[in-house]
């Protein structure tokens, strides 16, 4: 099975409105922690410690929470010359205003250099270090606030409330809608 139908099998069980309700009323981490396990239920135990797949369901997983959540993101676009996975709430925002932007990004390795190097490409477009957040198994990154999958530093579990916490003073935060609906 494929890593996309994994995760969407995940949430499928978890139930697309109760995951939802959940971050509406501030429990995203539980959501997202037992999406993770049952997607790491399903991934052959050799791929669990790849970069490469963490990094893709976490990448896969986020862009999910941010559509249903309505967070505002632009994912997938470059600045410059550089990459950018996700920024929030957009790249026109990080041209002007920086200190009002999240970067996430996804590094789909472990060696720290390769990270390093990533991050540094970032801080040209995203001056503010504490902006920029990274999801990545190294959890030894200087400067920037880091998200985890490991089971045991489980940390990845916390952005979709952080990313609501910090948007929920911006400007674009005023006209957020849950959509929540009845069972």
């Amino acid at each position: 099975m494929e890593l996309k139908d994994i995760l969407y099998d995940a949430i499928s069980q978890y139930g697309e409105q109760r995951l939802v309700s959940d971050i509406a009323q501030g429990e995203s981490s539980e959501a997202i922690q037992a999406i993770i396990e049952h997607c790491f239920a399903q991934i052959d135990e050799d791929e669990k410690s790849s970069p490469e797949m963490n990094g893709a369901l976490a990448e896969g997983l986020m862009h999910y929470l941010l559509t249903i959540s309505l967070i505002p993101s632009q994912r997938k676009t470059v600045m410059g010359q550089i990459e950018i996975d996700i920024a929030v709430p957009d790249t026109k925002t990080l041209a002007t205003s920086p200190k009002d932007v999240v970067v996430v990004i996804f590094p789909k390795s472990d060696d720290v250099k390769v990270i390093q190097e990533y991050i540094d490409k970032i801080k040209t477009v995203q001056p503010n270090l504490g902006n920029i957040w990274v999801v990545s198994e190294v959890e030894t990154i200087p400067n920037v606030k880091t998200y985890s999958l490991k089971k045991d530093n489980l940390t990845f579990t916390n952005i979709v409330n952080d990313l609501i916490g910090f948007t929920s003073n911006k400007k674009q935060s005023k006209f957020k809608i849950f959509r929540i609906t009845e069972n």
